[in-house]
């Protein structure tokens, strides 16, 4: 069997970042009639745009930041008023700032809970009832190295596990409408997380190598490579991959 989103309607949300945009890409070379949400990357996501025409068309793009109040309900409520369905839904939107128990404000929590766990969840929420006209699915997008405690990482970890592990618990209460629900969990892969950390341009590649040094492959993971297990994921191939959490990290969990 081959793989084909012909005619259906495929939503990405951080569409403007590495993982997403690669994701969007191969959706549309597989013919999927895209949805595609960026926040604040007007031009990001324009150039990711115009790479995902098909048919001459260009993807739907909702700007926005869906952690504001009535976001979520926009991108579900304008996919639904140009495609009338939804098939597929990815939750690739996310964010990586350091944060500590030792810190002296709840601030940082709140901002990457309400993005990282809030903004899937409430989207699934809401994509829910349409996936069950279509049969369609979610993949949300977590990390691998979730499960090692390393200082710093603390509120982006609890956030990563919380998705997986509502990847599970919806997996069970979706299935019997016919939805599945998977997660992927890529290792240190290329993507903005470092720029949003204010980590300049000319030193990305040095700060790759410096983090993957303690990784078996040496090296971070490609995001076209994560993309394309994404699509997999989504597609008809395997029927009853559901509830999994499918990591991609070249054995670094494992360490």
């Amino acid at each position: 069997m081959d793989i084909d989103f012909k005619n259906k309607v495929v939503i990405v949300t951080g569409a403007s970042s590495r993982i997403g945009a690669e994701v969007a890409k191969l959706f549309a070379r597989y013919e999927a009639k895209l949805v595609l949400v960026g926040r604040n990357e007007e031009e990001r996501l324009k150039t990711v745009a115009e790479d995902c025409t098909v048919d001459g068309l260009l993807p739907l793009c909702i700007l926005l930041d869906l952690t504001h109040p009535g976001s979520c309900e926009t991108v579900i409520n304008k996919t639904i008023e140009l495609h009338g369905k939804i098939d597929v839904l990815i939750n690739g939107a996310g964010k990586l700032k350091m944060a500590s128990i030792f810190d002296q404000s709840i601030e940082t929590f709140d901002e990457i809970i309400a993005i990282n766990l809030r903004v899937p969840y409430y989207l699934c929420q809401l994509a829910v009832p349409y996936l069950k006209k279509t049969k369609g699915n979610i993949v949300n997008i977590a990390a691998s190295l979730s499960h090692r405690h390393i200082s710093g990482f603390l509120t982006y970890n609890i956030t990563k596990n919380a998705i997986q592990l509502f990847t599970e618990q919806a997996a069970v209460e979706a299935t019997g409408e016919g939805i599945r629900i998977n997660s992927i969990n890529p290792g240190c892969t290329k993507t903005n997380l470092l720029l949003n950390m204010n980590v300049e341009p000319q030193n990305l590649e040095a700060a790759y190598k410096n983090i993957s040094k303690h990784f078996p492959t040496r090296l971070p993971i490609e995001a076209s490579e994560v993309a394309k297990l994404i699509c997999i994921i989504a597609s008809d191939l395997f029927p009853d991959i559901n509830g999994s959490n499918i990591g991609i990290d070249g054995a670094s969990s494992a360490l």
